[in-house]
Protein backbone atom coordinates (compact mmCIF):
# COMPACT_ATOMS: atom_id res chain seq x y z
CA UNK A 1 0.00 0.00 0.00
CA UNK A 2 2.89 2.37 0.39
CA UNK A 3 4.41 1.74 -2.54
CA UNK A 4 1.18 2.33 -4.23
CA UNK A 5 0.56 5.41 -2.48
CA UNK A 6 3.98 6.62 -3.48
CA UNK A 7 3.59 5.80 -7.23
CA UNK A 8 0.20 7.60 -7.08
CA UNK A 9 0.28 10.19 -5.04
CA UNK A 10 -2.74 11.70 -3.57
CA UNK A 11 -4.24 15.56 -4.35
CA UNK A 12 -4.69 17.41 -0.96
CA UNK A 13 -8.29 17.08 -0.95
CA UNK A 14 -8.33 13.37 -1.37
CA UNK A 15 -5.80 12.55 1.14
CA UNK A 16 -7.92 14.83 3.75
CA UNK A 17 -11.25 13.18 2.35
CA UNK A 18 -9.57 9.45 3.45
CA UNK A 19 -8.45 10.45 6.65
CA UNK A 20 -11.85 11.74 7.13
CA UNK A 21 -13.46 8.73 5.56
CA UNK A 22 -11.58 5.95 7.98
CA UNK A 23 -11.35 7.98 11.29
CA UNK A 24 -15.43 8.86 10.80
CA UNK A 25 -15.54 5.00 10.10
CA UNK A 26 -14.05 3.92 12.51
CA UNK A 27 -15.94 6.15 15.29
CA UNK A 28 -19.46 4.85 14.16
CA UNK A 29 -17.84 1.36 14.40
CA UNK A 30 -17.22 1.98 17.79
CA UNK A 31 -20.43 3.52 18.81
CA UNK A 32 -22.24 0.63 17.51
CA UNK A 33 -19.96 -2.02 18.52
CA UNK A 34 -17.96 -0.94 21.50
CA UNK A 35 -19.37 1.42 23.22
CA UNK A 36 -18.00 0.98 26.57
CA UNK A 37 -14.15 0.36 25.30
CA UNK A 38 -11.71 3.21 25.62
CA UNK A 39 -13.02 5.55 23.24
CA UNK A 40 -9.02 6.03 21.92
CA UNK A 41 -7.99 2.66 21.22
CA UNK A 42 -9.52 2.12 17.87
CA UNK A 43 -8.06 5.54 16.31
CA UNK A 44 -4.23 4.69 17.05
CA UNK A 45 -4.25 2.01 14.18
CA UNK A 46 -6.71 4.33 11.77
CA UNK A 47 -3.76 7.09 12.64
CA UNK A 48 -1.27 5.00 11.38
CA UNK A 49 -2.43 4.05 8.64
CA UNK A 50 -3.60 7.49 7.14
CA UNK A 51 -0.18 8.75 8.13
CA UNK A 52 2.04 6.19 6.03
CA UNK A 53 -0.47 6.13 2.99
CA UNK A 54 -1.48 10.20 2.94
CA UNK A 55 1.47 11.43 4.86
CA UNK A 56 2.33 14.20 7.94
CA UNK A 57 -0.62 16.75 7.24
CA UNK A 58 -3.29 13.83 6.89
CA UNK A 59 -1.69 12.26 9.70
CA UNK A 60 -2.58 15.30 12.08
CA UNK A 61 -5.32 15.67 10.74
CA UNK A 62 -6.24 12.45 11.44
CA UNK A 63 -5.24 13.04 14.97
CA UNK A 64 -7.30 15.68 15.97
CA UNK A 65 -10.40 14.21 14.32
CA UNK A 66 -9.99 11.73 16.34
CA UNK A 67 -9.51 13.29 19.67
CA UNK A 68 -12.83 15.73 18.97
CA UNK A 69 -14.76 12.01 17.73
CA UNK A 70 -13.51 10.63 20.65
CA UNK A 71 -14.62 13.17 23.15
CA UNK A 72 -18.15 13.41 21.28
CA UNK A 73 -18.26 9.75 22.15
CA UNK A 74 -18.33 10.08 25.80
CA UNK A 75 -20.73 13.05 25.74
CA UNK A 76 -23.26 11.97 27.86
CA UNK A 77 -27.03 13.65 27.43
CA UNK A 78 -27.58 16.35 30.15
CA UNK A 79 -24.34 16.51 31.17
CA UNK A 80 -22.17 20.08 29.95
CA UNK A 81 -20.21 19.69 27.02
CA UNK A 82 -16.96 19.53 29.97
CA UNK A 83 -14.56 17.04 29.94
CA UNK A 84 -13.40 15.47 33.60
CA UNK A 85 -9.54 16.10 34.49
CA UNK A 86 -9.17 12.70 34.07
CA UNK A 87 -10.47 12.57 30.10
CA UNK A 88 -9.01 15.85 29.35
CA UNK A 89 -5.44 14.19 30.78
CA UNK A 90 -6.31 10.77 28.96
CA UNK A 91 -7.36 12.82 25.31
CA UNK A 92 -3.54 14.97 25.98
CA UNK A 93 -2.07 11.55 26.52
CA UNK A 94 -3.58 10.19 23.43
CA UNK A 95 -2.82 12.97 20.99
CA UNK A 96 1.02 13.19 22.52
CA UNK A 97 1.13 9.35 21.90
CA UNK A 98 -0.40 9.55 17.93
CA UNK A 99 1.17 12.50 17.28
CA UNK A 100 4.50 10.72 17.61
CA UNK A 101 2.87 7.65 15.78
CA UNK A 102 2.73 10.15 13.09
CA UNK A 103 6.10 11.14 13.17
CA UNK A 104 7.06 7.43 12.87
CA UNK A 105 4.89 6.76 10.34
CA UNK A 106 5.94 9.67 8.57
CA UNK A 107 10.02 8.94 8.89
CA UNK A 108 8.94 5.34 7.84
CA UNK A 109 7.08 6.63 4.89
CA UNK A 110 10.67 8.33 3.37
CA UNK A 111 12.72 5.84 4.25
CA UNK A 112 10.65 3.44 2.44
CA UNK A 113 11.10 6.03 -0.20
CA UNK A 114 14.41 6.38 0.22
CA UNK A 115 14.98 2.51 -0.22
CA UNK A 116 13.15 2.18 -3.20
CA UNK A 117 15.16 4.85 -5.11
CA UNK A 118 18.48 2.84 -3.93
CA UNK A 119 17.07 -0.62 -5.16
CA UNK A 120 16.11 2.01 -8.26
CA UNK A 121 19.34 3.07 -8.67
CA UNK A 122 20.86 -0.25 -7.64
CA UNK A 123 18.93 -1.62 -10.36
CA UNK A 124 19.92 0.74 -12.96
CA UNK A 125 23.58 0.24 -12.41
CA UNK A 126 23.66 -3.09 -12.50
CA UNK A 127 21.77 -2.86 -16.22
CA UNK A 128 24.30 -0.15 -16.66
CA UNK A 129 27.29 -2.63 -16.15
CA UNK A 130 25.51 -5.37 -17.56
CA UNK A 131 24.99 -3.56 -20.95
CA UNK A 132 28.44 -2.50 -20.47
CA UNK A 133 29.69 -6.31 -20.34
CA UNK A 134 27.63 -6.94 -23.17
CA UNK A 135 29.26 -3.65 -25.17
CA UNK A 136 32.46 -5.38 -24.17
CA UNK A 137 31.76 -8.57 -25.18
CA UNK A 138 30.74 -6.93 -28.70
CA UNK A 139 33.69 -4.79 -28.93
CA UNK A 140 36.22 -7.86 -28.40
CA UNK A 141 34.33 -9.85 -31.20
CA UNK A 142 33.86 -7.34 -33.61
CA UNK A 143 38.31 -6.82 -32.82
CA UNK A 144 38.35 -10.58 -33.17
CA UNK A 145 36.50 -10.24 -36.39
CA UNK A 146 38.46 -7.41 -37.79
CA UNK A 147 41.99 -8.67 -37.02
CA UNK A 148 41.17 -11.86 -38.54
CA UNK A 149 39.89 -10.30 -42.02
CA UNK A 150 43.33 -7.75 -41.42
CA UNK A 151 45.31 -10.73 -41.05
CA UNK A 152 44.33 -12.52 -43.58
CA UNK A 153 44.89 -9.41 -46.09
CA UNK A 154 48.43 -9.18 -44.64
CA UNK A 155 49.19 -12.94 -45.41
CA UNK A 156 47.74 -12.68 -48.84
CA UNK A 157 49.63 -9.95 -49.48
CA UNK A 158 52.76 -11.29 -48.00
CA UNK A 159 52.50 -14.26 -49.52
CA UNK A 160 51.97 -13.11 -53.02
CA UNK A 161 54.66 -10.94 -52.66
CA UNK A 162 57.20 -13.16 -51.73
CA UNK A 163 56.66 -15.24 -54.22
CA UNK A 164 56.35 -12.73 -57.50
CA UNK A 165 59.70 -11.02 -56.04
CA UNK A 166 63.04 -11.49 -57.81
CA UNK A 167 65.24 -11.37 -54.66
CA UNK A 168 64.78 -10.83 -50.89
CA UNK A 169 65.49 -7.19 -51.29
CA UNK A 170 63.04 -6.22 -53.72
CA UNK A 171 60.34 -8.39 -51.61
CA UNK A 172 61.33 -6.61 -48.68
CA UNK A 173 60.85 -3.33 -50.35
CA UNK A 174 57.70 -3.98 -52.29
CA UNK A 175 56.35 -6.02 -49.13
CA UNK A 176 56.82 -2.18 -46.62
CA UNK A 177 55.35 -0.30 -49.51
CA UNK A 178 52.18 -1.95 -49.69
CA UNK A 179 51.89 -2.71 -45.68
CA UNK A 180 52.55 0.88 -45.19
CA UNK A 181 49.83 1.54 -47.40
CA UNK A 182 47.40 -1.09 -45.25
CA UNK A 183 48.52 1.25 -42.32
CA UNK A 184 47.18 4.39 -43.86
CA UNK A 185 43.58 2.68 -44.92
CA UNK A 186 43.31 1.33 -41.38
CA UNK A 187 43.92 4.79 -39.96
CA UNK A 188 41.00 5.90 -42.10
CA UNK A 189 39.00 3.24 -41.16
CA UNK A 190 40.19 3.34 -37.49
CA UNK A 191 38.69 7.04 -37.08
CA UNK A 192 34.95 5.89 -37.92
CA UNK A 193 35.17 2.60 -35.40
CA UNK A 194 36.14 0.33 -38.55
CA UNK A 195 32.30 0.96 -39.67
CA UNK A 196 33.76 2.56 -43.25
CA UNK A 197 36.13 4.88 -45.10
CA UNK A 198 35.61 8.12 -47.77
CA UNK A 199 37.04 6.75 -50.84
CA UNK A 200 38.84 10.72 -51.65
CA UNK A 201 40.30 10.08 -47.91
CA UNK A 202 42.16 7.09 -49.15
CA UNK A 203 42.85 8.25 -52.42
CA UNK A 204 44.87 11.43 -51.04
CA UNK A 205 46.38 9.02 -48.03
CA UNK A 206 47.59 6.41 -50.84
CA UNK A 207 48.51 9.05 -53.96
CA UNK A 208 49.82 12.12 -52.36
CA UNK A 209 53.20 10.82 -51.37
CA UNK A 210 53.63 10.03 -55.18
CA UNK A 211 52.63 13.31 -56.30
CA UNK A 212 55.19 15.11 -56.07
CA UNK A 213 54.37 17.79 -58.39
CA UNK A 214 51.19 19.49 -57.30
CA UNK A 215 48.35 18.80 -60.06
CA UNK A 216 50.11 15.57 -61.52
CA UNK A 217 47.65 13.32 -59.79
CA UNK A 218 43.87 14.79 -60.54
CA UNK A 219 41.20 13.04 -57.83
CA UNK A 220 37.69 13.84 -58.57
CA UNK A 221 34.60 12.26 -57.87
CA UNK A 222 31.35 12.88 -55.29
CA UNK A 223 31.62 11.59 -51.35
CA UNK A 224 31.11 7.63 -51.28
CA UNK A 225 32.05 5.43 -48.16
CA UNK A 226 33.01 1.88 -48.15
CA UNK A 227 33.04 -1.08 -45.94
CA UNK A 228 36.31 -1.82 -44.74
CA UNK A 229 37.53 -5.18 -47.02
CA UNK A 230 36.14 -2.99 -49.75
CA UNK A 231 38.43 -0.26 -48.69
CA UNK A 232 41.41 -1.88 -48.04
CA UNK A 233 41.09 -3.54 -51.22
CA UNK A 234 40.74 -0.41 -53.07
CA UNK A 235 43.49 0.81 -50.96
CA UNK A 236 46.07 -1.95 -52.42
CA UNK A 237 44.84 -1.27 -56.13
CA UNK A 238 45.29 2.18 -56.09
CA UNK A 239 48.77 1.57 -54.62
CA UNK A 240 49.75 -1.00 -57.23
CA UNK A 241 48.49 1.52 -60.02
CA UNK A 242 50.74 4.27 -58.38
CA UNK A 243 53.58 2.58 -57.84
CA UNK A 244 53.19 1.29 -61.40
CA UNK A 245 52.60 4.79 -62.86
CA UNK A 246 55.74 5.92 -60.88
CA UNK A 247 58.12 3.43 -62.22
CA UNK A 248 56.65 2.54 -65.86
CA UNK A 249 54.13 5.05 -66.53
CA UNK A 250 52.70 8.90 -66.49
CA UNK A 251 54.54 9.41 -63.45
CA UNK A 252 57.70 8.22 -65.00
CA UNK A 253 58.67 11.36 -66.50
CA UNK A 254 58.44 14.74 -66.05
CA UNK A 255 55.24 15.46 -68.41
CA UNK A 256 52.90 12.47 -67.94
CA UNK A 257 49.55 12.86 -65.22
CA UNK A 258 46.88 10.56 -64.02
CA UNK A 259 43.41 11.09 -64.08
CA UNK A 260 41.19 9.23 -61.13
CA UNK A 261 37.62 9.65 -61.13
CA UNK A 262 34.97 7.91 -60.15
CA UNK A 263 30.56 8.37 -60.17
CA UNK A 264 27.34 6.66 -59.05
CA UNK A 265 25.19 5.55 -61.13
CA UNK A 266 21.97 6.25 -59.78
CA UNK A 267 18.99 3.93 -60.35
CA UNK A 268 15.19 3.88 -59.56
CA UNK A 269 15.69 1.27 -57.21
CA UNK A 270 18.40 2.22 -54.45
CA UNK A 271 19.74 -1.38 -54.27
CA UNK A 272 20.54 -1.25 -58.06
CA UNK A 273 22.86 1.85 -57.62
CA UNK A 274 26.00 1.25 -59.42
CA UNK A 275 29.58 2.68 -58.88
CA UNK A 276 32.07 3.65 -61.86
CA UNK A 277 35.74 4.42 -61.17
CA UNK A 278 38.51 5.09 -64.28
CA UNK A 279 41.96 5.71 -63.81
CA UNK A 280 43.36 7.18 -66.84
CA UNK A 281 47.23 7.33 -67.31
CA UNK A 282 48.17 10.65 -69.96
CA UNK A 283 51.68 11.89 -71.19
CA UNK A 284 53.55 8.58 -69.96
CA UNK A 285 55.84 6.70 -72.37
CA UNK A 286 54.24 3.66 -74.92
CA UNK A 287 52.44 0.99 -73.02
CA UNK A 288 52.93 -2.96 -73.04
CA UNK A 289 51.07 -5.31 -72.55
CA UNK A 290 53.30 -7.37 -69.45
CA UNK A 291 53.95 -11.00 -70.10
CA UNK A 292 53.39 -11.66 -66.68
CA UNK A 293 50.98 -11.16 -64.01
CA UNK A 294 52.48 -9.12 -61.49
CA UNK A 295 50.99 -8.68 -57.52
CA UNK A 296 48.79 -5.77 -58.66
CA UNK A 297 47.42 -7.66 -61.50
CA UNK A 298 46.54 -10.74 -59.28
CA UNK A 299 44.76 -8.13 -56.46
CA UNK A 300 42.86 -6.44 -59.07
CA UNK A 301 41.43 -9.90 -60.78
CA UNK A 302 40.85 -11.53 -57.42
CA UNK A 303 40.59 -9.85 -54.13
CA UNK A 304 38.97 -6.47 -55.57
CA UNK A 305 36.32 -8.74 -57.99
CA UNK A 306 35.11 -10.43 -55.06
CA UNK A 307 35.14 -7.61 -52.82
CA UNK A 308 33.11 -5.29 -55.17
CA UNK A 309 31.14 -8.21 -56.89
CA UNK A 310 31.68 -6.54 -60.25
CA UNK A 311 33.55 -5.68 -63.44
CA UNK A 312 37.06 -4.97 -63.00
CA UNK A 313 39.37 -3.98 -66.55
CA UNK A 314 42.87 -3.29 -67.08
CA UNK A 315 43.54 -1.95 -70.61
CA UNK A 316 46.94 -1.52 -71.31
CA UNK A 317 46.36 0.68 -74.33
CA UNK A 318 49.45 1.87 -75.85
CA UNK A 319 48.82 6.32 -74.85
CA UNK A 320 48.36 5.06 -71.42
CA UNK A 321 47.21 2.71 -68.74
CA UNK A 322 44.00 2.62 -67.84
CA UNK A 323 41.52 0.48 -65.13
CA UNK A 324 38.11 0.45 -65.00
CA UNK A 325 35.58 -0.63 -62.48
CA UNK A 326 31.43 -0.82 -62.77
CA UNK A 327 29.85 -2.69 -60.05
CA UNK A 328 26.91 -2.82 -57.84
CA UNK A 329 27.19 -0.41 -54.50
CA UNK A 330 25.10 -2.93 -52.80
CA UNK A 331 26.82 -4.63 -49.66
CA UNK A 332 29.52 -2.76 -50.46
CA UNK A 333 28.99 0.59 -48.96
CA UNK A 334 27.90 -0.73 -45.45
CA UNK A 335 30.20 -2.59 -42.66
CA UNK A 336 29.77 -6.55 -42.90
Amino acid sequence: MISWSLDHPLSALSRYGLATLLVTGVALLRAAFVTDLVPWLLFIPTILIVALLAGRGAGLFSVLLSALLAAASIYRSGASFVLTAPQWGASALFVAVTVGVVLLAVELRAAFRRARLMVKEREEVHALLVEKDEQRELLRLELSHRMKNLLAIVQAVAGQTLRRAPDLKAANEALGFRLAALAGATDTLTASEWVSADLYTLAKKTLGAHDDNAGRIVIDGPPICFNAQVALALTLTLHELVTNATKYGALSNDVGHVDLRWSIAAQADRDRHRFHLIWREIGGPAVDKPTRHGFGTTMIERSLQSYLRGDTVIDYRPEGLVFTIDAPLAGTTESE
